[in-house]
């Protein structure tokens, strides 16, 4: 594994973890939501960089990650899409509508899915 993989997943269990200490404040919905699609986006790079891939030219946005990742026979990914629905916060200036949040407890249980992926193909590494 590359240092820079190695890099990127350090910095997404960094971001999962803040998420996951703010989770149950209502005030840190966004900072909760960015958190969680930063640990993603991170995770989705590191499984590219793994593979030899360049990101997508829009690379903050999940479903361009994982479709990269598809289109390289990775269906692995395909089981996990439910977090390109993280997408719309993963921009610091990022705000979502009330009726439109997510069930950031639900995602976070993603993000932890994701991360379990990556680690099943570091062991394949």
């Amino acid at each position: 594994m590359s240092a820079h993989a190695k890099s990127l997943i350090l910095k997404a269990q960094d971001d999962l973890d803040l998420a996951k200490k703010h989770l149950h404040d209502e005030k840190q919905h966004e900072l909760v939501g960015y958190n969680l699609a930063q640990a993603c986006e991170k995770y989705l790079k590191a499984l590219c960089d793994m593979r030899g891939l360049q990101y997508p030219e829009d690379d903050h946005d999940l479903d361009a990650l994982m479709s990269t990742l598809e289109e390289h026979n990775f269906s692995a990914i395909s089981s996990h899409a439910d977090v390109i629905e993280l997408t719309p916060y993963n921009a610091t200036n990022a705000h979502v509508h009330e009726d439109e949040r997510l069930d950031m407890e639900e995602y976070v249980g993603y993000v932890e899915n994701l991360k379990k992926l990556v680690g099943e193909q570091l062991r394949l590494l």
